[in-house]
């Protein structure tokens, strides 16, 4: 099975039994953090299918990219450019820690270069990967160069794949779903949804709970994946956000971008104590805390069904201390 054969892997489909009862709501989980090994496993493995078979038609020799400094997209990239023989290099945003842990640990293991920028906004970091990019090329090399989160156009086609791969286990299952939670880091992951309900004329109602942009910053970057996608499918239909049943929130922030929230925490210990699953404190734990939340405020009507789509990036909750 080559790379991209593997890439397509289906990933999971369940309830969440004890979860459900506790909340008194039917409650399921599509595993994307089941979807590998360790290395390449999460929600970006579905975009890198299509941005690495890319790379590889333009004749890259080298995958360059950027993230935070403990990035899940950037030591994805990493693993599976080096499963396709492809030098990876990882532009980071911050300063370098000064332990190895979690991602960084991994990227170690991996020996990969790794620059740490000192950015810490979404353009500070786009800025630092482009002039290293110049100079890469200017060393000879052949890079092919991904952005923030695998997030643009062509990267969400790998959730509206994801999406049709949903629709066939839920009719298996005999089941319809009247919400969706996903955590909406940098918009690709959700614009693929969005496009994938569409396409099925699904009445399913998307929550995108953001752990790093505000709603307006968010929603941008969202509508520009959309948008991308759509034209990339060859698709003449404008889609807007306002007019389709999505729903997009920044409240469940907290202090900022990687910092634990409450109801995140109380989030992540539910899921291990009930189901014996984890989630990460910087995106999947706010993300499911944002479920939860609707749930108890009754937004989430007594007998809908909710499906929360669990994105990976448990690597990263082994870079704090419990």
């Amino acid at each position: 099975m080559s790379m991209m054969q593997e890439a397509q892997m289906k990933s999971p489909l369940h309830t969440l039994p004890r979860l459900s009862a506790m909340l008194d709501r039917e409650i399921w989980i599509k595993r994307d953090d089941a979807n590998g090994d360790i290395l390449t496993v999460g929600n970006k493995k579905r975009k890198l299918q299509y941005l690495l078979s890319d790379a590889i038609q333009k004749g890259a020799d080298t995958v360059i990219t950027t993230g935070g400094p403990n990035s899940n997209h950037a030591r994805a990239t990493a693993a599976m450019a080096i499963q396709l023989g492809l030098k990876p290099i990882l532009v980071l945003g911050g300063h370098k820690p000064e332990s190895k842990k979690g991602n960084h640990l991994l990227n170690h293991y991996m020996g990969v270069d790794v620059v740490f920028s000192g950015a810490s906004t979404h353009e500070e970091m786009e800025k630092a990967l482009n002039q290293h990019v110049e100079k890469v090329k200017a060393e000879g090399l052949r890079p092919y160069v991904i952005g923030v989160g695998g997030s643009n156009g062509l990267g969400s086609l790998g959730f509206v794949d994801a999406y049709f791969e949903l629709k066939e286990q839920a009719t298996e299952k005999k089941v319809q779903f009247d919400w969706l939670f996903a955590s909406a880091g940098s918009g690709g992951t959700i614009a693929g949804l969005i496009y994938g309900c569409y396409l099925h004329k699904d009445a399913t109602r998307i929550v995108g709970v953001s752990p790093w942009l505000r709603t307006a910053g968010i929603k941008a970057k969202i509508e520009s994946c959309l948008h991308e996608a759509v034209s990339l499918k060859g698709d003449g239909r404008k889609l807007h956000l306002d007019d389709l049943p999505v729903y997009i929130h920044d409240e469940y922030i907290g202090e900022g971008y990687g910092y634990p929230t409450d109801g995140g925490m109380e989030a992540l210990h539910l899921l291990a104590s009930k189901e014996a699953i984890l989630l990460d404190h910087v995106y999947t734990a706010k993300a499911m805390a944002g479920c939860i939340d609707y749930i108890r405020k009754g937004k989430v009507r007594p007998g809908e069904k909710v499906l929360f789509w669990h994105t990976g990036g448990t690597p990263g909750l082994f870079a704090i201390s419990g």
